[in-house]
């Protein structure tokens, strides 16, 4: 059976679509030598053409049963490394770009995984409407919105016809950059940063991130100490939900946070 006609039992949907994936190669504008993860080996296409450009290739694969389509790949291009496990609990290597064509089921995972890391950029081939998530909070409000600006420049690049893939999805995909943030240079976009400082606090309960990212905000914009007294007293302040605060971060919904954002947006100096 080839390889294109075979329906992944992990929900992958493999792009054979040449014309797309020279695209997503001149987006890349990947240089010779630079460390680039790809993320769905695949069919191995969109893999190869990136071992093309020299740069040190490291691709990651769930699906141990297309080891056996790889295997010319791997002897071809002596820059290439396949890692067959499931990248959401992998630790990654250093990486200047980022390439992938990303399952629906885990691209909210893997968002959160990579603001994690600092790299130079991601082209990320994703669901439509998850990049609609991701990109306008005013059409799609969700915890998405309101997490990735915290984290990435983004951009729309390109719509990505069904007839790209095989199996074809059931609605299009997109071609999506995403550009890490330094964390600092969110000081002047309040909502922002106080919504980078709890996202990387994600496993604490809300009452502890945001008592510690108060701190943070106050310390850093006033260039002074700001004190743990003070900061659950401008808490209290708020008068929120006490189910809100014991909840971890990461377990908010979007009308949590969003009315936790509001509140500190018009309490905050």
């Amino acid at each position: 059976m080839p390889i294109q006609d075979k329906v992944s039992r992990f929900g992958q949907h493999f792009m054979t679509d040449q014309t797309m994936i020279d695209n997503i190669i001149i987006f890349a504008d990947i240089k010779e030598k630079e460390t680039v993860i790809e993320i769905g080996t695949g069919t191995g296409i969109l893999t190869e053409a990136l071992a093309e450009t020299g740069c040190a290739l490291t691709s990651y694969e769930i699906d141990t049963t297309l080891k056996t389509h790889h295997e010319t790949l791997k002897k071809k291009y002596k820059n290439l490394i396949i890692i067959y496990e499931n990248v959401l609990k992998s630790e990654l290597p250093q990486f200047d770009k980022i390439v992938a064509n990303i399952p629906y089921n885990i691209s909210e995972p893997l968002i959160l995984k990579l603001s994690r890391y600092d790299f130079k950029e991601g082209i990320l081939t994703v669901n439509k409407s998850f990049a609609e998530k991701m990109l306008d909070m005013e059409r799609e409000p969700s915890l998405l919105s309101l997490f990735a600006p915290a984290y990435f420049d983004m951009k729309f690049l390109e719509i990505v016809p069904k007839s790209s893939f095989e199996p074809r999805p059931r609605i299009s995909s997109a071609i999506i950059s995403i550009r890490p943030i330094k964390k600092e240079s969110l000081i002047d976009d309040k909502i922002r940063y106080i919504t980078r400082l709890l996202f990387d606090r994600r496993t604490k309960k809300t009452e502890n991130a945001l008592l510690e990212a108060i701190i943070d905000y106050k310390t850093l914009k006033d260039k002074k100490r700001y004190t743990k007294n003070k900061s659950r007293e401008f808490i209290a302040t708020l008068n929120l939900d006490i189910k809100t605060l014991d909840k971890k971060v990461i377990m908010l919904s979007f009308e949590e946070l969003s009315t936790l954002l509001d509140k500190i947006k018009d309490r905050l100096e």
